[in-house]
């Protein structure tokens, strides 16, 4: 009798422990989300524990999954103490993903679960689809058939008669005149690529691509010889807005307008531009502008979002340096500052797309209404500037998000926002001109830049992104510039023709 007594009274004890320490086990965060990931490549969750308890205890052994892999101290986590415990994810599913990885500790008899979720997008070439086994190198690439199509940038005419190679870091394969617009190579490996392609009458053109199991057919569009690449150097027929503000200092405002018009007649095609609808900059104060708006109550309605009559809905696709540099007064809050008062004036057929790159390329935000304001002001605001600047791949991304989203007769536009150049490896500023001006001329999506910070070299390269992309250069230096930067910049683009 007194010895099931006793019984009973340990296993009462111990469950009591038990619970005990369960309870005096902090995880931190709960749920470890990636968000939305652009480019997925094997990210590491990173999960804090501190040992609240009043005993020592280890990590027991973790089983093998072909697509986990947790990484925990082999040590005593003594009372009071932290360790980190990591996951590495292997997968080669696209979208929304969400697993519960049971995780034993010595003294509890049940797991605590740290839960991984987010959703991927694509993949980078280097990502691994399943966890290595011991042993194991990188799983090796899967060799399959390539297809490449050459088109007339401005037609979409199929061209044939072309020079083309695809070469990588060990190979290089060459088709000469080909017959046809489209030419397959078998046999290539999942990796990074360069595309060439020569034609007379074209201008050469040098495309990055990336071959893997998703993406094996590529199109590569041609632009005429009589179209170049804008670069600094280069008479620009109406300015960017800092050039504009520059140029008013030596003109009078009939000058202003006329210059104006000329713009608009340019990017609307000879669309009749009356003084009320032109946003006519006068020179003030150096650090403020002074903004002439005639006319302009019928741009809003009652509940101050742009008139539906007036202005075409809007796609707009932020692409941000959140890098280490722009963490200062005058940088990204001035940013956060500026989106908020663009957002006021959206409706609920305008969208906003919010991507990141510092260290790697994040989709925070994808195609969110504006009548959403809230869920957009709390992602703004939630940025946080860390890491290098890692953007070529990121505008890759943002023109993708664009072009998901497209508004057909709306204004799809990127706005790339940094304060230096790209850390990118492969970066080259010629390859980002090529690329915003394929993207204005041939898919209708403009691009405009905002520069922030005082480095020539990097401010020189976003004029020139703005000016092939048919875009504008915005400078945002003081609070009542970032009131009404983007709130112009959108409604002049999205003013309707």
């Amino acid at each position: 009798m007194y010895r099931k007594i006793f019984f009973i009274f340990l296993l009462t004890f111990f469950a009591i422990k038990s619970s005990f320490a369960q309870n005096n086990i902090e995880v931190s965060p709960k749920i470890y989300d990636f968000g939305i990931v652009a480019k997925w490549k094997n990210d590491t969750a990173v999960f804090e524990l501190k040992n609240n308890s009043e005993s020592s205890m280890m990590f027991l052994p973790i089983g093998y999954t072909e697509d986990l892999l947790v990484i925990a101290p082999r040590n005593k986590i003594e009372p009071g103490e932290t360790t980190l415990i990591k996951i590495v994810y292997y997968t080669h599913s696209r979208g929304n993903f969400r697993r519960d990885v049971p995780v034993y500790l010595s003294i509890l008899p049940k797991p605590i679960l740290l839960v991984i979720k987010g959703k991927i997008i694509d993949f980078h070439p280097d990502a691994l689809m399943n966890c290595p086994s011991m042993g194991d190198d990188k799983p090796k690439s899967k060799e399959t058939g390539v297809e490449i199509e050459v088109k007339d940038g401005i037609t979409g005419k199929s061209l044939s008669g072309f020079n083309l190679i695809l070469k990588n870091n060990s190979e290089s394969r060459l088709i000469e005149v080909s017959p046809s617009s489209k030419v397959k190579f078998e046999h290539v490996r999942n990796g990074d690529y360069t595309i060439t392609v020569s034609l007379s009458g074209y201008e050469t053109k040098v495309q990055e691509v990336t071959v893997s199991k998703y993406y094996r057919k590529f199109v590569v569009k041609l632009i005429p010889e009589d179209e170049p690449l804008i670069t600094q150097n280069e008479k620009d027929t109406f300015g960017t807005s800092e050039e504009i503000i520059i140029e008013k200092e030596k003109s009078n405002d009939k000058d202003d307008i006329e210059k104006l018009r000329k713009k608009y007649d340019s990017l609307y095609k000879g669309k009749k531009i009356i003084e009320k609808d032109v946003i006519l900059i006068k020179p003030g104060e150096e650090d403020s502008l002074s903004i002439d708006t005639a006319g302009f109550e019928s741009d809003f309605d009652n509940e101050g979002k742009l008139n539906k009559k007036k202005y075409a809905n809007n796609n707009i696709v932020f692409l941000i340096d959140v890098s280490g540099s722009m963490d200062k007064p005058e940088k990204l809050p001035l940013l956060k500052k500026s989106v908020i008062e663009m957002v006021k004036i959206l409706r609920e057929n305008d969208y906003v797309t919010i991507i990141t790159y510092s260290s790697k390329v994040k989709v925070v935000l994808e195609s969110e209404s504006g009548n959403n304001k809230e869920k957009i002001y709390s992602i703004i605001n939630s940025l946080q500037a860390k890491g290098q600047s890692y953007g070529s791949e990121g505008m890759k991304v943002a023109y993708e998000a664009a072009m998901r989203n497209f508004i057909l007769n709306g204004n799809n536009q990127v706005i790339l926002v940094s304060d230096g150049l790209f850390n990118s490896d492969d970066f080259s500023p010629k390859k980002i001109y090529k690329l915003t001006k394929d993207y204005a001329k041939n898919q209708k999506i403009i691009t405009s830049a905002i520069g922030f910070g005082k480095n020539d070299e990097a401010i020189e390269f976003l004029k020139n992104v703005a000016k092939n992309g048919l875009g504008n250069f915005i400078v945002i230096k003081t609070e009542s510039q970032a009131s009404d930067a983007l709130v112009y910049e959108i409604m002049q683009n999205s003013l309707k023709k």
